[in-house]
């Protein structure tokens, strides 16, 4: 591969209706066709017997030739960043196949393939379209550029253990048939995946690949990709666990989760996610209890409001031992009182053999 090989056509007419682009070849930075400084100018209609002057340009067409002899000149001292900006300014005042051509090949010499080969098919289908004219030589170019990147990219296939956000180099993927491309899109968050497996095309080279998803903590794989190879790579996600954090109303409330004591509050406790009994508790206030539901990697709030006691006389040790000694003199008291009276002992009828027998009233 020629990294920095760039055929530019210069000749682009920007001016009348008959115009067609010339491009002229030159020695380009490291002797390979590069780009030319060379325009033809633009030509008119037919002439007619009164020599009318022509009609005056569309200045939005004068400011798009000349970013785009601008973007030709930088490439000539290699400054492929600064023309491929001149090249996309011209284009957005006045689109035509060869300045799409010319930002595709602006993006191979970066390294950039995907976006070359999205710019050179680009090019070609304006063309097709009659959106400019695109030399025969630049529709080889254009091709033999597309070839060459088809075999330079990497091709990964992805496994997921779960369904997320995928990203690559901080950009959302971009669906091109049964594959997804990294590297068109701009920078942003990652774009739902297509499923649990899937495949990626992307440039040779170092890629940071993060798959994230609420409540797990993000996937994150550093590698570097040989140009044209075929890998696999497996994502997993973990768990997040869950945050309780638990504050009072009081100062040195004792608070319990699930029957385990964790301090006075406040307090964070982390747990995998579920349902959880939470008590806080301390001396004279009522105690607080509550159930919470947390998510993975969701932080609850709880905040006891502890109520001080009231004072309750059947609380205190003294009242029940006080209760009990009435209680058990109380009963002394019915019993003497409702007992009834004894048999009075049997008399002796003594020498005389008299017996007496008391009456009772």
């Amino acid at each position: 591969m020629r990294p920095y090989a760039c055929l530019l056509a210069v000749g682009l007419m920007l001016g009348g209706q008959s115009a067609v682009a010339q491009p002229s070849e030159a020695g380009a930075p490291d002797g390979t066709t590069g780009a030319s400084d060379r325009a033809d100018a633009p030509q008119g209609g037919d002439a007619t017997a009164d020599d009318s002057a022509p009609e005056p340009e569309d200045p939005s067409r004068t400011k798009a030739r000349a970013l785009f002899m601008e973007g030709v000149a930088r490439v000539k001292q290699a400054q492929w960043s600064e023309a491929l900006a001149s090249f996309e300014a011209s284009q957005q005042l006045f689109p035509h196949a060869t300045t799409t051509f010319n930002i595709g090949a602006c993006e191979r010499a970066m390294g950039r393939y995907t976006r070359a080969r999205q710019a050179l098919r680009k090019a070609l289908a304006q063309a097709d379209r009659g959106e400019g004219q695109l030399a025969s030589s630049l529709r080889v170019e254009a091709e033999g550029y597309i070839a060459e990147i088809e075999r330079l990219l990497v091709r990964l296939d992805v496994r997921l253990d779960a369904r997320g956000s995928i990203a690559i180099d901080g950009r959302p993927l971009v669906r091109e048939g049964a594959e997804q491309v990294a590297g068109l899109a701009p920078p942003g968050l990652g774009s739902k995946a297509p499923g649990t497996r899937f495949k990626v095309l992307m440039d040779p080279g170092a890629h940071v690949i993060t798959l994230s998803r609420k409540g797990y903590a993000d996937a994150v794989v550093n590698r570097t990709f040989p140009a044209g190879t075929k890998s696999s790579l497996n994502l997993r996600l973990d768990r997040l666990p869950a945050t309780l954090q638990i504050s009072s109303n009081v100062r040195d409330a004792i608070v319990s989760v699930n029957g385990k004591d964790f301090g006075p509050a406040p307090v964070s406790v982390l747990r995998p996610p579920g349902r959880y009994s939470v008590l806080v508790n301390r001396d004279g206030f009522e105690p607080y209890e509550a159930t919470v539901n947390v998510k993975p990697g969701e932080e609850s709030a709880l905040r006891a409001t502890l109520v001080e006691e009231r004072f309750q006389l059947t609380k205190q040790w003294w009242f029940w031992a006080g209760a009990a000694a009435v209680v058990v003199g109380g009963a002394a008291l019915t019993y003497y009182l409702t007992r009834p009276d004894p048999d009075p002992a049997p008399y002796d009828s003594g020498s005389t053999g008299w017996l007496v027998e008391p009456i009772r009233f």
